[in-house]
């Protein structure tokens, strides 16, 4: 008896053993980095050939897709005059990614992009199957890349970012961003210390340590804005050379007009952060008895209260709480007498309360777009007021526009650096 069974048992084993009917093995995947959507007509301001790769058995691999690229109606990158959108994907290259250089410099690229033009996002993936000669898997995807043309359109970003949204395979923490120029120029920049540009956008993204950087977008964060219709600000990127990528500030999306109307750069994008952000750091400079002084933001706390609740005069309080040392200093300064530390600790005041003013001014100014989180705060505390105006916050009677916003700054210096007096 003992015998039949061990027989049965060996028999069902191989069952159990056998592999994946419908396995796939990695190299025959499609992994995408990056996506980036431009308007069909905007054409590509780099020269491939002109990048710092490292790999002479891929520089002939990127000539084609330069050709593909620049082509408009020849070859597999097909145009029709009809087409409204450019879309570039970039495909990982798996056997590039473990290769080191050798002394000749001949290593296969990590990275392939390809380029299809088209009306919808759904049609270009088809036709670029036909490209990669294999099925496209987004599980890997680092960024999604919109140029400023394509989101200042109105309805496009929206309506784009769904069609993203539905893919069953798109992870919510993709990170999202708009670039000054063509999009698709993005996923050819390289630096030396990156295979794929994709990963270099995305690390880029993530960066806290500035503070005109804001918070990484994602696809999971634009999903809840586009749905409640808010306002937000997206990053924006510009391109510095063939090998360097810089966040030049922030794109304002208005969720009314559903596109994109404007843009803070420099200390408004400062003043933007020093509003809305609490674990924000970075540096600051300014000028104190005639020297530079570099003081790092260590910490921001900002508090909004309504103090009048007249829909035709609302008036608003935000208190901004600075925790911020002194990183560099020329000159004479000792932070240790009281008399100085008051002078300086009023002067960082001063500037923060003419950044945040100036940036309350713009978007209350032309763009009319809700960023200091005001509605927000209406939702939350005064339901009933908010529910007589929201209709009319950022357009028709633009409440918003009315609002008088008060900005009260307080610093707090910690850290009182190099107190050893210079001269």
């Amino acid at each position: 008896m003992i015998k039949i069974r061990s027989i049965i048992f060996l028999l069902f084993c191989p069952l159990l053993l056998s592999a994946c009917w419908d396995k796939n093995e990695v190299e025959e995947r499609g992994f995408v980095s990056g996506i980036a959507v431009d308007l069909a007509n905007s054409p590509s301001m780099i020269n491939i050939n002109e990048h710092p790769q490292p790999q002479e058995n891929g520089k002939m691999q990127l000539q084609q897709d330069e050709e593909i690229l620049n082509q408009n109606v020849d070859g597999d990158f097909t145009q029709n005059n009809n087409d409204k959108f450019k879309l570039t994907q970039q495909l990982i290259v798996p056997s590039g990614l473990g290769q080191a250089q050798n002394s000749g410099g001949n290593t296969m690229p990590a990275f392939r992009n390809l380029t299809q033009t088209g009306n919808t996002i759904i049609e270009m993936n088809r036709d670029m199957i036909k490209q990669a000669g294999r099925i496209t898997n987004v599980t890997h995807l680092n960024v999604v890349l919109f140029s400023e043309a394509v989101a200042s359109e109105k309805g496009v970003f929206a309506d784009l970012m769904d069609i993203f949204l539905r893919e069953k395979e798109m992870l919510r923490n993709v990170k999202v961003a708009i670039t000054k120029d063509h999009a698709g120029d993005y996923l050819y920049i390289l630096p030396e210390n990156e295979k794929i540009p994709g990963m270099y956008i995305s690390k880029l993204l993530e960066n806290k340590s500035n503070l005109e950087i804001a918070q990484p977008l994602t696809v999971g964060d634009v999903q809840s804005l586009l749905l409640s219709k808010k306002s937000f600000a997206i990053p924006i990127l510009n391109i510095v050379n063939t090998s360097t990528i810089n966040y030049s500030g922030l794109s304002i999306y208005n969720g009314n007009k559903k596109k994109i109307v404007g843009m803070l750069t420099g200390d408004n994008a400062k003043g933007l952060n020093f509003i809305n952000l609490k674990d924000q750091t970075g540096t600051l400079d300014i000028k104190f008895n005639n020297h530079d002084v570099t003081l790092e933001i260590l910490k921001i706390n900002s508090k909004l209260s309504l103090k009048n609740n007249d829909k035709n005069h609302l008036k608003f309080k935000n208190k901004i709480d600075v925790q911020a040392g002194i990183a560099e200093q020329y000159g004479s300064l000792d932070i240790m007498n009281e008399h100085q530390y008051k002078k300086l600790k009023t002067e960082l005041e001063k500037k923060i309360t003419e950044m945040t003013t100036d940036t309350v001014s713009l978007l209350q100014g032309n763009m009319q777009t809700d960023l200091l989180g005001l509605n927000t705060h209406l939702y939350k505390y005064h339901y009933s007021l908010w529910s007589s105006i929201k209709n009319d916050w950022e357009s028709g009677q633009h409440y918003f526009s009315k609002s008088n916003v008060k900005i009260d700054v307080k610093v707090t210096i910690e850290k009182p650096g190099n107190i050893i007096k210079s001269h």
